[in-house]
C-alpha cells in the first residue's frame, strides 16, 4: 500500500521530537547526579573547595555531548 500523509507525519514529525526530548531529559540527570554525588563526596571528604562536584560535573559535560553525538550519528 502507498503511504499515507498521516503515516508521513507520525513517522517523520513525533520521532524525532521525543527522541531529542529524551536526550535532553538524560543530560539534565546525568548532572543532578554528577553535582549530587561530588557535593556528597566533597562533604565526606571535608573539602574547602569543591574540587569534586566540578571534576565530576566537567565529566558528566564532556559524557554527555559524547553520548548526543553519537545518538545523532546513529540513524
Amino acid at each position: 500500500m502507498a503511504t499515507t500523509p498521516d503515516n508521513e507525519k507520525k513517522d517523520g514529525g513525533i520521532k524525532p521530537y521525543m527522541k531529542y526530548s529524551g536526550l535532553a531529559f538524560q543530560m539534565i540527570a546525568v548532572m543532578v547526579l554528577a553535582a549530587w554525588g561530588g557535593m556528597k563526596l566533597d562533604e565526606h571528604f571535608a573539602t574547602q573547595n569543591p574540587w569534586f562536584t566540578i571534576g565530576l560535573l566537567v565529566i558528566a559535560v564532556v559524557a554527555s555531548m559524547v553520548l548526543v553525538i553519537l545518538s545523532l550519528n546513529k540513524k
